[in-house]
């Protein structure tokens, strides 16, 4: 950082690629401008946003009240198609690209720290970070962190985590801070009528929410197109289906013209679909559950076979243990699991009721907690007064 005297900073806050590693970074930018506002009047700071060009970023970015840039970068891709290979052949020359791009901003903005929660956008404002040796800070949002989060903790001032088991795969000298996940401002509860009138729903029907993560679920999708209807006429219910882009043209060809499903590609709404929903079948990403667990959502949670160290399946053991939400793995949807569940959810109010009350206290706003945390540490590292 420049040793000039200033009165207006900039951090830079990376990650994205998924809504899971979007929607934190969201949140804590809004968090610091909202703590920004407390620091001495001679302060001001500003947040400026990197994610991947490719992500689900690319389209809400540019829709939010923060300056961004996105870069060509993506995973390596393991599939032996033809496209997969292509692309992979082309890696090496977007990673070059983007590391230009983000050594110019850089050198523009001259940020006084950089905030990386996880995906492939973040791994150059990280390591770019280390070399200028500007502040790092790691949020990681799973019980498993990602690859991103395991290469930026050997030089991260603080990392912060929700899931104690995050502890066990983290091989360095680190100083942890146990966070929670944070969360937009916009994640919280409405009244349920007010809900279910924004989201085109009944007003006096059991409703039941279907969420397969920000970009839905093609496995989870197949599975209960089949039985979604028979659930409707044998529990007298409603389904709010959030479909995801790919599987939204079959499944509303197929059960479109049902008036007890109202499938949508993407949900910008999620205070509203929460709040008007009974209970959620739902992957179990961190993010996901922390909007869960906020809104005090009975859930269903089905992890994602195949991630990062199961994360999903330690994240979604973690709520099961509590008594507020069902695991089921995708293995056995050929046993038909959900029927006793069901049974036990949809027909049993003080079942649901029990599984609200489960849900642990959150004694502080993440989001509010990790903004505060670090911008002390930058006051105490800068010396600002």
């Amino acid at each position: 950082m420049s040793s000039k005297k200033r009165t207006r900073y900039t951090i830079i806050v990376s990650g994205g690629g998924t809504g899971g590693h979007y929607y934190p970074a969201l949140a804590i930018m809004e968090a610091i401008r909202q703590r920004s506002s407390e620091l001495p009047a001679s302060l001001r700071i500003d947040c400026h946003y990197v994610g991947s060009s490719f992500g689900i970023e690319a389209r809400l970015a540019p829709q939010s009240d923060f300056p961004c840039t996105l870069i060509p970068v993506r995973g390596f891709s393991r599939y032996m198609t033809f496209k997969a290979q292509a692309r992979n052949l082309l890696l090496p020359f977007r990673l070059l690209i983007s590391f230009i791009r983000i050594a110019l901003l850089y050198r523009r903005l001259d940020p006084v720290a950089t905030v990386a929660t996880g995906g492939y956008a973040s791994a150059i404002p990280g390591q770019l970070s280390n070399l200028r040796h500007i502040p790092l800070f790691v949020q990681e949002q799973n019980a498993y962190p990602g690859v991103t989060s395991r290469l930026l903790a050997k030089k991260a001032m603080a990392f912060f985590y929700a899931y104690e088991a995050v502890k066990e795969h983290i091989r360095n000298d680190v100083l942890f801070i146990r966070s929670g996940n944070p969360l937009r401002n916009a994640i919280r509860r409405i009244p349920r009528e007010e809900a279910r009138k924004k989201m085109d729903l009944k007003n006096d029907v059991f409703t039941l929410f279907v969420f397969g993560g920000s970009q839905g679920s093609a496995s989870i999708n197949r599975y209960l197109a089949k039985r979604i209807e028979s659930w409707i006429y044998k529990y007298g219910i409603q389904v709010l289906w959030q479909t995801g882009e790919s599987s939204y043209a079959e499944l509303n060809r197929t059960l479109g013209t049902n008036p007890n499903i109202r499938l949508m590609k993407y949900i910008n709404e999620m205070s509203a679909a929460y709040s008007a929903c009974d209970m959620v079948i739902s992957r179990a990403g961190a993010l996901s559950l922390a909007e869960i667990e906020q809104l005090r959502v009975p859930a269903i949670l089905i992890p994602l076979p195949g991630a990062a160290g199961n994360h999903q399946y330690f994240n979604a053991k973690t709520l099961e243990a509590l008594g507020c939400a069902y695991l089921i793995e995708e293995k056995e949807f050929p046993n038909n699991p959900f029927t006793p569940i069901l049974n036990a959810m949809i027909r049993d109010p003080q079942q649901l009721e029990k599984m609200r009350a489960a849900f642990p206290e959150r004694e502080e706003n993440a989001a509010d907690g990790i903004a505060r945390n670090i911008l002390n540490r930058l006051q105490s590292f800068y010396a600002w007064s």
